[in-house]
């Protein structure tokens, strides 16, 4: 193996490390809170990093630096991939569900069943009271906003009540 392949490789050991640094973190610090879980991430990389200098035998510093660098990148894009995609799937998690009430709340608005047939969502939530469903996100808006412009989310549909609720996940 040539000297260039040599160094090629100690680099590709650096990639593994920052992306081995993401996934060990995740395993280990299990439900621990950011931004204590994002401190123990870059303590559990400098292990790494220091075990990979170790293993290199390399001392230079333009080296240690490409490594950082190399690393790092790997460590920055795999975590900001994972976020991403959390915030895409909670983007797109919105349930909704309603609970019959017993009673006639201090505040409702009336619904009627021409309202309920423009509101797909909302009529399987009067429909199935003490079910919560999984709703198209632009659907789940568009029901919110026309309670809001009713006025409540206690609602009344026929001679029953309703208390509709909006959750995300």
């Amino acid at each position: 193996m040539t000297n260039s392949e040599n160094i090629n490789f100690k680099y590709l050991l650096f990639f593994f490390i920052g992306i081995f640094s993401f996934f060990l973190s995740g395993y280990t610090l299990r439900g621990i809170h950011p931004p204590t879980s994002i401190y123990l991430m870059f303590v559990i990389y400098g292990v790494l990093f220091a075990g990979g200098l170790l293993v290199s035998r390399e001392r230079s510093s333009g080296f240690i630096l490409k490594a950082f660098a190399v690393s790092f990148t790997a460590l920055l894009l795999i975590s900001v991939a994972f976020f991403a995609l959390g915030a895409l799937s909670h983007e797109y998690s919105k349930f909704m569900g309603a609970e019959k009430l017993e009673f006639a709340p201090d505040e409702f608005v009336i619904v009627t069943e021409e309202e309920l047939d423009e509101y797909p969502a909302l009529k399987r939530a009067v429909e199935s009271p003490g079910e919560y469903f999984s709703v198209d996100p632009e659907e789940w808006r568009r029901t919110i906003d026309f309670l809001d412009e009713k006025g409540a989310y206690e609602i009344k549909v026929g001679n029953e009540y309703y208390s509709i609720s909006f959750m995300t996940a």
